[in-house]
C-alpha cells in the first residue's frame, strides 16, 4: 500500500493553497476543507489511482487531480488511455467515466456520482444513430464524445469540441464521403458546418435540426445569447478586438454567441489561448462558471469577469465528501457490456489516432 509521507502530504496541501489563494472565497473554502482534502490525497495514494478532473469541476475538486491528470474531454480521454494505474476516478460526468472504462476495460472505474448525465447524452439512443445512417446511407457518422456507450458503438469515429472539424474532414476523405453526419449536438452542428462553409469545405454536415424537427443541445451553453455578451462588452469594456480583453466563448453557444467571440474554441483551446495570448488582462468565458474559476488560480494576473451564473447541474453533483466515499469503499463503478465497448472502442481509438 502506498502512503504520502506527512511532509509530502503537507507540501501538496501548501501547493493547493498557493494556488487558490488567487480567489479569496476559493482559499477561505480550501481552509475549511482541508482535512477532507488530505484524506482523499491520502486515500488516492494508497489506492494508486488516477483521479481525473474536467474543467469544469469545482476548484476544490479539480485541485486534487494532479497537472497531468486536468483538461477537456480529448486531454482525458489521452490520460485514461495511457494510465498504468488500476483504478480511475473520472470527476466529470457518466459519459467521461464510461470512455475511461471503455479504454480500460480491465481496470477499475468510479464515479462519485453515478447519477452525474448530460442533457446532450441522456435521450440520445444507438437506435438514433440507426435512423441518421438510415436517411444517409453510406455517410460516416461522427459522434460528439457527449455521448453514451450504446452511440459510440453505433459510431465510426468519435470526436470532442477540440477536434471535431478535424475529425470531420478526417471522416469525409477516409469515408470517401460528401456528406457526414454529426451527432448528437444541434448547436455545434450548426456552428462546424458555418466553419466548413466559411473554409470553402465541399462537406455536407448533416445534423439533428438541419433537415429534421430534432434538437439537441447542451443545457448550459444554450443559456448564452449575444445580448449578454454585447452587455458584458459595454459594461466591462471590453470592445472586439481588443487585444488586452477577450471574450472567449464555446463552440456548443448558439452560431449568434460565437459570433460576438473574440476566439471560440473547447475548454482546452480557450485555456490555450490565454497562455499563448500575454497580453491579455481582462477574459470573459461564455461556458461553465466553474471553468473561469480554474483558470483564474492558473492566470492570476488575468481579471477574469464574474458576471456568470451557468453551472452544469451534473457537474455540480460530485463533492469531496462523495469523491472520499468513492476512493474509499471502491464505489460506484462504471460497467459497460462487453460486446458494447469493443465496438465503441474502436470509434473513439479512431478518433484518438488523428493528429490534431
Amino acid at each position: 500500500m502506498q502512503v504520502i509521507e506527512p511532509q509530502a502530504l503537507k507540501q501538496r496541501l501548501d501547493e493547493i493553497d498557493t494556488t487558490l489563494k488567487a480567489a479569496p472565497d476559493q482559499h477561505l473554502e480550501f481552509e475549511a476543507h482541508r482535512e477532507l482534502i488530505a484524506d482523499i490525497l491520502q486515500l488516492k495514494a494508497e489506492k494508486n489511482a488516477l483521479v481525473l478532473g474536467h474543467n469544469y469541476m469545482h476548484p476544490l475538486i479539480f485541485q486534487v487531480s494532479e497537472q497531468g491528470e486536468r483538461g477537456d474531454s480529448l486531454a482525458l480521454s489521452r490520460f485514461a488511455a495511457e494510465s498504468d494505474q488500476p483504478i480511475i476516478v473520472f470527476n466529470g460526468v457518466r459519459f467521461m467515466a464510461e470512455t475511461a472504462k471503455i479504454l480500460n476495460p480491465s481496470k477499475k472505474v468510479l464515479i462519485a456520482d453515478l447519477d452525474a448525465g448530460c442533457s446532450l447524452a441522456d435521450d440520445f439512443t444507438a437506435d438514433d444513430v440507426k435512423a441518421y445512417r438510415a436517411r444517409y446511407p453510406g455517410a460516416p457518422v461522427v459522434t460528439y464524445i457527449n455521448s453514451y456507450a450504446d452511440v459510440k458503438a453505433e459510431t465510426d469515429i468519435c470526436c470532442t469540441s477540440a477536434n471535431a472539424p478535424n475529425v470531420i474532414r478526417h471522416a469525409a476523405q477516409a469515408y470517401n464521403s460528401d456528406t457526414v453526419i454529426f451527432l448528437p449536438d444541434s448547436l455545434m452542428g450548426r456552428n462546424l458546418d458555418e466553419e466548413l462553409r466559411r473554409e470553402g469545405s465541399p462537406i455536407k454536415l448533416i445534423y439533428p435540426g438541419k433537415e429534421d424537427d430534432r434538437y439537441q443541445r447542451c443545457e448550459v451553453h444554450e443559456q448564452f445569447t449575444a445580448d449578454q455578451l454585447r452587455m458584458i462588452r459595454e459594461q466591462y469594456d471590453m470592445p472586439k478586438g481588443a487585444g488586452d480583453r477577450a471574450v472567449l466563448v464555446h463552440w456548443e453557444c448558439p452560431p449568434e454567441v460565437l459570433a460576438e467571440a473574440d476566439f471560440y474554441g473547447s475548454t482546452s483551446q480557450m485555456a490555450r489561448y490565454i497562455a499563448e495570448h500575454a497580453e491579455l488582462k481582462r477574459v470573459y468565458l461564455a461556458t461553465e462558471c466553474e471553468m473561469a474559476a480554474n483558470l483564474a488560480s492558473e492566470f492570476p494576473a488575468v481579471e477574469f469577469v464574474k458576471s456568470c451564473s451557468v453551472y452544469c447541474q451534473h457537474m455540480r453533483k460530485i463533492s469531496l465528501e462523495k469523491l472520499k466515499t468513492c476512493l474509499e469503499q471502491e464505489i460506484y463503478e462504471v460497467h459497460v457490456d462487453a460486446a458494447v465497448a469493443e465496438r465503441a472502442r474502436a470509434s473513439i481509438n479512431r478518433m484518438l489516432a488523428i493528429k490534431e
